[in-house]
C-alpha cells in the first residue's frame, strides 16, 4: 500500500507541519510513503531532511498538462492513495483519481470550502473515497454546509505531534524575576494576538514583570494585523518587553525556555500550537473557543478563559503569578495526557486504519 501526501507548496503550517512531522519516521511507517508538491516553500528542507522520497511536479503550461503530469507520477510510483491536504488540491486529487483510479482521500484543516459554490461540494464530497478532518467541531460543522452528505465518508483524524523534538516532559523552571511568556502561530484571521497585547498591557501596568515573545509572522495579505500588534506596542510602552520573532525554526527550543504559554484564537480547526505547547510540561492558558475545548479534553489540560474578556485572563494569570507550583504541578500531569492523545504514532495508527478500509 503507497500512500502519496500532496502539496501544493511546502510553506510553515499546520498540515505541513505535521506530515513533516509523518515523514521523519517513514521508514517504519505501516505503509509506504511519498510526497507529491507543486511548489517549494519555507519547509522544502524540513521536508527533504526526513529523508523521505519526494516529487517536485512544477506546474507548466495551463492546469490541464499540470493534471496530466500528476497522473503520470501516480502511475509510475505506483501509488494506490493520493491524500490532498487543501480543498484546492482535493479538487486536482479527484480528477486524478478519475482519470487513474488512484483514490482519493482529504483532510481539511482549515475553513472556508464550507462556503463553496455546490458543484464544488459535491465533486470534492463523492470523489473522495474519505473526508477527513482536524476535529469533531470542524466535521460537524462541515457536514452542515453540504460537504460529504454521507457521515460515514466523513471521519475525524487529531493532528499528530512528534513529541520527540520537545524530549521529556520538562523539570519546572526555578522562577525567575520576571515570567518569560510566549504565543505561538502567525498574524492573521484566525488567531487573536491583539487581544493578548491588550491583555500585557494590563499586565504592564500592574507593574508586574515580564517577557511576551511572538513567534510566527504575518498571513500573506494579513500584514496589517502584525502591524496592529507593533503599534500597539510600541504606544502602550511596551517595547522593552514584547518581542516580535518571526517565523522561527527553533521552536521546541524556545518553548523549553518559556514559564507560561498564552493563546488567543478567532477561528482555529485544531489548535496543534496549543497542544505542543501543552506537551512541553509548561501551564497554558488559551481562550474558550469551541475546538480548544475539545481539544484540551473541556479544559482539563489547560486553563481556559472566557473568549475576549482581558479581565478574566488577567485575574488567571494573577492566580499563576500567586500559585505557581500548583500550575506547574497540574501542567505537568497534562502535559503526559496530551502526548498520550495526540502522539504522531496514534495518528498513523488512525490514518492506516483508514486507509486499509478504503482499499479493502
Amino acid at each position: 500500500m503507497k500512500i502519496a501526501f500532496y502539496f501544493g507548496s511546502l510553506n510553515r503550517g499546520g498540515s505541513e507541519t505535521l506530515v513533516c512531522d509523518v515523514l521523519r519516521h517513514w521508514r517504519d511507517l505501516p505503509f509506504e510513503a511519498v510526497c507529491i508538491y507543486r511548489n517549494e516553500g519555507n519547509m522544502s528542507d524540513d521536508f527533504h531532511a526526513t529523508g523521505a522520497p519526494m516529487v517536485h511536479i512544477p506546474r507548466r503550461g495551463n492546469w490541464l498538462t499540470y493534471l496530466l503530469d500528476m497522473c503520470k507520477v501516480l502511475r509510475n510510483e505506483g501509488v494506490d492513495i493520493l491524500h490532498a491536504q487543501t480543498s484546492l488540491n482535493a479538487m486536482t486529487a479527484v480528477l486524478c483519481s478519475w482519470l487513474t483510479g488512484v483514490k482519493a482521500v482529504t483532510t481539511f484543516h482549515g475553513f472556508g470550502f464550507e462556503k463553496a459554490p455546490r458543484w464544488k461540494k459535491r465533486m470534492v464530497g463523492g470523489g473522495n473515497k474519505k473526508l477527513l478532518f482536524v476535529s469533531e467541531y470542524m466535521r460537524n460543522r462541515y457536514l452542515k454546509a453540504g460537504v460529504g452528505t454521507q457521515e460515514d465518508k466523513c471521519a475525524v483524524v487529531y493532528n499528530g505531534i512528534d513529541m520527540s523534538k520537545f524530549g521529556p516532559v520538562r523539570a519546572p523552571k526555578p522562577a525567575g524575576e520576571r515570567v518569560e511568556m510566549c504565543m505561538v502561530g502567525s498574524f492573521g484571521l484566525v488567531r487573536d494576538q491583539y487581544f493578548v497585547c491588550r491583555f500585557l498591557k494590563r499586565v504592564h501596568e500592574a507593574g508586574i514583570p515580564f517577557h511576551f515573545t511572538f513567534i510566527g509572522g504575518a498571513r500573506k495579505g494579513e500584514e496589517k494585523a502584525l502591524e496592529a500588534c507593533r503599534t500597539f506596542c510600541h504606544d502602550n510602552g511596551l517595547d522593552d518587553c514584547v518581542t516580535f520573532a518571526g517565523v522561527r525554526h527553533d521552536v521546541p527550543e524556545l518553548l523549553k525556555e518559556m514559564d507560561l504559554f498564552v493563546y488567543a484564537s478567532r477561528c482555529d480547526t485544531f489548535g496543534i500550537a496549543v497542544a505542543e505547547a501543552v506537551a512541553t510540561g509548561m501551564p497554558v492558558m488559551v481562550n474558550d473557543w469551541d475546538v480548544m475545548r475539545e481539544v484540551t479534553a473541556e479544559g482539563k489540560w489547560a486553563w481556559l478563559y472566557p473568549s475576549g474578556n482581558v479581565d478574566a485572563l488577567f485575574d488567571l494569570y494573577t492566580q499563576f503569578i500567586q500559585h505557581p507550583d500548583t500550575f506547574v504541578d497540574k501542567a505537568i500531569e497534562h502535559a503526559h495526557a496530551v502526548r498520550e492523545a495526540y502522539s504522531i504514532e496514534k495518528h498513523v495508527e488512525t490514518l492506516n486504519s483508514i486507509y486499509r478500509s478504503i482499499l479493502k
